[in-house]
């Protein structure tokens, strides 16, 4: 129960900071108001349910103050500043539960500073009689199974009736089993719920039992139980409706091994599938009506595993915000594409990538308003984060309308670190961002905070390449920068370029190669050791032997392959003996051993039943 009631609190707490952001813009907006009272109210009951008594105080006192919110229209800024400090001090509790140990978040503050901007209710609104919680157990129109009806008020003036509901409900659920509860968990967080509740139970034991042992369950209840009566319920019948849009919460372990077996199915089908003979055509229809299943329950899986990138964009206006206040800047943040799904997977790697391009955007894109209207723009820099489908991959956009990145600067400071032929590259924008990814190069003038260690888009290039994506750069002098992460919709499966070297098959992530050319074509032999330089199209480029990589011995006289590969400081050849063919991979993480070598990034079965390791391309020298 706590596990459920720590992963729901998050969900709510997310939405209520996302909500709180649009009104930080729109204060009037209503709809924005309404969402944080449901969620706040349903967050409240929860911690009254398992106990989490100083939590639900501070959020009925919130809720006090969203009506007092409600009834105005219009949320001020103190008040905005002031429930974003609560979901803070929440989340903070919420961790320390987890960890099992006393949360040190400040509620008890909070809670007297939400009840003095909330001022007192006036006897003829406030004052509310007390109505001690009724309960009768009456003979009435039954639920199918049902052996007795219980019907329960709760009291007036209780201040958590649906987290009191709920108590009722697992009271009574160890007396016999509740088949149906009336209204439902929905209609019960509504402001219009009478406080009014009928459950429907199972067998259990004679009236005089069934009377006692309710008394004696919601006795804690605090005197809020009157007279009871007991009647069998047996006459009439009546199905259950089913409810709809029901979700269950699955552990992404659990998800992550279903989809390993999934992907073992797929190479044993692919084994029957070689060793079926083609002229027994009964064993081949069923093997082919297998293969489809076996598809279906794949993409089954991997849909299931999608989630919406609002989990990640959620975060972004507070983190905005709150780094345009301290560099003083005025930055208006536009979230699009927030419903495209992702991978789960891919889902948790994204936000630090994202965090940094921000940083970057607020940092050394976007000037401050007297700048800007200085150069003839909006006082308010604007900030776009933007999501889009790209074929087999997403496309992330993170854009400003700043001054766009200096060239002259940044080449000079790549010469300054030794880099030949800094002016060229800075010309185009690929080889720009090859020099704004160089490790310990920052454009800073000094280092804040903020920036200026040099590793943010080396940090962001070198995760989204371990991703098997790509990382490219427009930017425009005076006119701003867009930086676009492209990754596959998952990291658990990928297409994968498949070579040989020295008998072995190892996997190269397809969206880091550019082109493969035979080497013969090139005149080239088999580098012994070490790397050369090879011009291919036009474009002088190394090249690096994927045997001298991996310490292997060289190949006497043999012609083999170049696969061009998009790497961190441009492109690379990389030689190999054979480039065997693309297939579509699970990949399956490699537990990382003290001292070894970081070359593969993972590993997986092949469709023959062999292993193959997953070349990482950021190892490359």
């Amino acid at each position: 129960m706590l596990a459920l009631f720590l992963a729901e609190g998050r969900d709510l707490l997310t939405r209520v900071e996302a909500d709180l952001q649009l009104l930080a813009a729109e204060p009037a907006a209503r709809e924005a108001q309404e969402s944080i009272f449901r969620s706040l109210h349903s967050l409240k009951g929860m911690s009254a349910t398992v106990g989490f008594d100083e939590a639900a105080a501070t959020l009925h006192a919130a809720e006090s103050l969203l009506e007092m919110v409600r009834d105005r229209g219009v949320m001020e800024r103190q008040e905005c500043l002031l429930l974003i400090d609560v979901g803070d001090a929440l989340r903070s509790a919420l961790d320390a539960a987890e960890q099992g140990i006393a949360p040190d978040a400040p509620l008890a503050e909070l809670t007297i500073r939400l009840a003095e901007l909330t001022p007192r209710t006036s006897p003829a609104r406030g004052a509310r009689t007390r109505d001690n919680a009724t309960r009768t157990v009456q003979r009435a129109t039954s639920v199918n199974g049902a052996s007795w009806r219980v019907e329960v008020r709760i009291a007036a003036d209780s201040a958590m009736p649906s987290a009191r509901a709920l108590l009722v409900q697992r009271r009574l659920a160890a007396i016999a089993p509740v088949l149906r509860v009336a209204p439902d968990a929905d209609a019960q967080a509504a402001d219009t719920w009478d406080r009014a509740l009928t459950l429907w139970l199972g067998h259990a034991a004679d009236a005089p039992a069934l009377d006692a042992a309710l008394i004696a369950r919601t006795a804690l209840l605090a005197g809020e139980v009157a007279d009871c009566q007991v009647a069998r319920e047996v006459e009439r019948r009546e199905v259950m409706p089913h409810a709809q849009g029901r979700t269950v919460r699955i552990p992404v372990e659990r998800l992550d091994d279903l989809l390993d077996l999934v992907g073992e199915l797929v190479l044993a089908r692919d084994r029957l599938v070689r060793s079926v003979p083609t002229s027994d055509e009964t064993a081949r229809q069923a093997l082919d009506d297998a293969s489809r299943l076996i598809t279906q329950l794949r993409d089954a899986v991997l849909v299931s595993r999608m989630v919406p990138l609002s989990e990640v964009f959620d975060r972004f206006p507070r983190h905005v915000r709150e780094t345009a206040q301290a560099l003083g800047k005025d930055i208006d943040l536009v979230l699009e594409g927030r419903e495209l799904e992702v991978d789960r997977s891919l889902l948790d790697e994204l936000s630090d990538p994202i965090m940094h391009l921000l940083r970057n955007a607020i940092d050394h894109g976007l000037e401050t308003s007297d700048a800007r209207v200085a150069a003839g723009k909006p006082a308010h820099g604007r900030l776009v984060v933007r999501a889009a489908r790209d074929g087999s991959m997403v496309a992330v956009t993170v854009a400003d309308d700043g001054r766009g990145v200096d060239r002259a600067h940044v080449a000079a400071r790549a010469a300054a670190h030794g880099v030949p032929d800094a002016d060229a590259l800075a010309q185009d924008d690929q080889g720009l961002l090859q020099l704004l990814a160089r490790p310990g190069l920052s454009t800073a003038r000094s280092v804040t905070a903020l920036s200026g260690r040099g590793v943010g888009v080396d940090a962001v290039l070198t995760r989204v390449q371990s991703l098997g994506g790509r990382l490219d750069l427009a930017t425009a002098s005076g006119t701003g920068t867009a930086i676009t992460l492209r990754l596959p919709l998952s990291v658990a499966m990928l297409r994968a370029l498949l070579v040989r070297v020295a008998g072995e098959t190892y996997s190269i992530p397809l969206s880091t190669v550019h082109a493969t050319h035979r080497a013969e074509a090139l005149q080239l032999h088999a580098p012994a050791s070490g790397s050369v330089d090879v011009e291919i199209d036009g474009e002088v480029m190394r090249v690096v032997s994927l045997r001298s990589h991996l310490g292997l011995p060289a190949a006497d006289d043999v012609y083999g392959h170049l696969v061009v590969l998009e790497g961190a400081t441009g492109r690379v050849a990389l030689y190999v003996d054979a480039c065997t063919s693309q297939q579509e991979i699970v990949v399956k993480p490699l537990q990382r051993v003290r001292g070894a070598a970081r070359t593969f990034s993972g590993g997986t079965i092949l469709s023959d039943g062999t292993p193959s390791l997953i070349l990482d391309i950021n190892t490359l020298p």
